[in-house]
This record gives structure tokens, C-alpha cells and sequence, in this order.
């Protein structure tokens, strides 16, 4: 083969091969580019909704703000109202369900008595000082996400309202058995104490 003949091929061959080297590197780069891309607009995506997301999370939980002191004095006298309350229902329960020889069904029955004694005083008085201040919490608080705190506010009211009704003999004489059995049943007790600590848990 003639020496120019293959000198002239071999700086083709050259050529071809730098033209190879410049064109795929520029083809890769412009595809990983658009990877680049898509994968951007794809976290831009995720980021712009986790922001969303956070940002409904946190205005959820400014829309639902208590106010701290009101509540805690309201959680404390409620508590401090009605121990004598829980007690009973413990003292009662054990008696009835427990298998308790009648000497200790009748310590039971005697201690609950003895409790009551003392302690009911405070239940008259802390209870509605109790509701009055829960009442303002209500006031200075928001929950837009649930309707428990209003029906825990409720609920103390109707108990507050009916205890009173009994202790001072406000009701018809044919309605007092019924109002003392509504008042005092274990049930309604614990439904608002499921309430207000639902409540509670919401709007703080």
C-alpha cells in the first residue's frame, strides 16, 4: 500500500474516531441532563408536596390551640372534684365482681361511706367551679378538627347541672329517681371522662 495512500487513512481513521469521542460524550451529557432533569422536577415535586403537607399539619395545629392555664386549672379541679367519684365506682366494683368474702364486701361498703363523708363536700363545690373555668378555656381555645371538646363541655355541663338539681331538690318528686339514676350511673362518669381527656388530647 502507498504510504500516503495509508497516511491519509490513518488521519481519517482519526478523525472519525476524535468525532466519535466529541459526538457520545455530548449525547450522554445531554441525555443525563434531561435525567438530571426529570429527577429534579420529580424532588421539586415530592418537596413541594411534603412543604404542602407540612404546611397543613402545622396550620391544623394552629387551628387547634388551647389555652394552657384555663385547661390545666379545669383538668385538676375536675379531677380533684370527682376522686371521690372514681373511688366509689372502684369500691362498688370490686364488691360485685371480685370474689370477696362478705367481711371484706362490708370494709368496702364501709370505707366507700366513710369517703363519701368527707369528701362529697368537695365535689359540690370544686365541680362547678370546675365548669366555669372550662367554660372559658372553650372560649379562649380553638379545635376545628373534631367536635369532642364541645361535647366534653357539654357533658360536664348536663352532670354539673343534674348534681345540682339533686343536692339542693330542684326536680319533681316523680323525676328525682330518674335525674339520681342518670347522675349517678357509672357510665355516664366515664363518658365524660373519655371526653374531656379526648378533648384534651386534641386541643393541646
Amino acid at each position: 500500500m502507498n504510504s500516503k495512500k495509508y497516511e491519509k487513512i490513518c488521519f481519517i481513521s482519526v478523525l472519525l474516531i476524535l468525532s466519535i469521542f466529541q459526538v457520545v460524550p455530548d449525547l450522554v451529557i445531554a441525555d443525563d441532563h434531561k435525567t438530571n432533569q426529570r429527577d429534579y422536577k420529580r424532588y421539586e415535586n415530592i418537596k413541594e408536596k411534603y412543604d404542602d403537607d407540612h404546611h397543613n399539619r402545622r396550620q391544623g395545629k394552629k387551628d387547634d390551640e388551647g389555652n394552657e392555664t384555663t385547661g390545666q386549672t379545669a383538668a385538676w379541679l375536675l379531677v380533684a372534684a370527682n376522686l371521690t367519684i372514681a373511688f366509689s365506682i372502684l369500691m362498688k366494683g370490686a364488691s360485685r365482681f371480685l370474689p370477696l368474702d362478705p367481711q371484706t364486701k362490708s370494709s368496702f361498703k364501709g370505707l366507700d361511706k366513710l369517703q363519701k363523708k368527707y369528701l362529697m363536700r368537695f365535689h359540690y363545690v370544686l365541680n362547678p367551679v370546675a365548669l366555669v373555668i372550662a367554660f372559658f378555656h372553650f372560649l379562649l381555645s380553638s379545635c376545628r378538627s373534631s367536635p369532642l371538646p364541645e361535647w366534653g363541655l357539654i357533658m360536664v355541663t348536663a352532670m354539673v347541672f343534674l348534681g345540682l338539681i339533686l343536692k339542693f331538690k330542684l326536680s319533681p318528686k316523680g323525676m328525682r329517681k330518674s335525674v339520681y339514676r342518670l347522675h349517678r350511673t357509672s357510665a355516664s362518669f366515664l363518658i365524660m371522662i373519655l371526653l374531656i381527656v379526648a378533648g384534651r388530647l386534641i386541643i393541646d
